[in-house]
């Protein structure tokens, strides 16, 4: 390829970072579900990066979780679609519950796993601090470690008693919320990392 063809290319995933990173829309939950838009750019805003690349660590452990599940499941000659949601409800339950009390019985399963018109149905991930991210990594890690030795109810009962056993893991919920799109941002911000590590070779 010609240096004038790589120099567009480059230009061109480069002013595809901007608008990425520059025009990101997030949800400001406890104020009414409000949209912002925010740059990513800022120094102010280095948590929510920190928090978007925490995401990604999560998703590769969900998609290694994703995988055993379904392994087991057709081991047993039993269609994994009717049972993943219920067994994600499961996982995510038991960490969200292991020290925190909340508003009512039900609020956190209303919140983020049974109400289809919650603004947060599906993404506590997306919700919690850094430190609690990093918190629930480690739990899907042992839980991860558990499933590929036993079923997923006892893989899931053994990672919550070794997890009850210390207190000060407890769930944190920050604003915003990270943006629906952040797996397309960690991507731009992977991008550009990449290019200061080569900038400082």
């Amino acid at each position: 390829m010609e240096l004038k063809a790589i120099l567009k290319k480059e230009k061109q995933k480069l002013n595809r970072c901007e608008v990425l990173l520059k025009y990101v829309k997030v949800m400001y939950w406890k104020k009414g579900a409000d949209i912002k838009t925010i740059d990513l750019y800022d120094e102010k805003n280095s948590d929510i990066v920190a928090r978007i690349e925490e995401r990604h660590k999560i998703r590769q452990v969900n998609k290694a979780i994703n995988h055993n599940l379904v392994k087991q499941l057709k081991n047993q000659g039993k269609d994994a679609e009717p049972y993943m949601k219920n067994y994600w409800d499961e996982i995510v339950e038991g960490f969200a519950m292991l020290h925190n009390t909340y508003k009512t019985e039900s609020s956190f399963q209303k919140t983020f796993l049974y109400d289809k018109n919650s603004h947060l149905y599906r993404r506590f991930q997306d919700c919690i601090s850094l430190d609690s991210m990093k918190y629930y990594l480690a739990y899907l890690k042992v839980y991860l470690t558990n499933l590929e030795k036993m079923w997923h109810k006892e893989a899931l009962s053994r990672t919550k008693s070794l997890f009850e056993k210390y207190p000060n893991i407890k769930v944190k919920y920050v604003e915003p919320a990270l943006p629906i799109n952040w797996a397309n941002i960690y991507e731009q911000i992977k991008f550009l990392k990449s290019k200061d590590a080569n900038a400082q070779l």
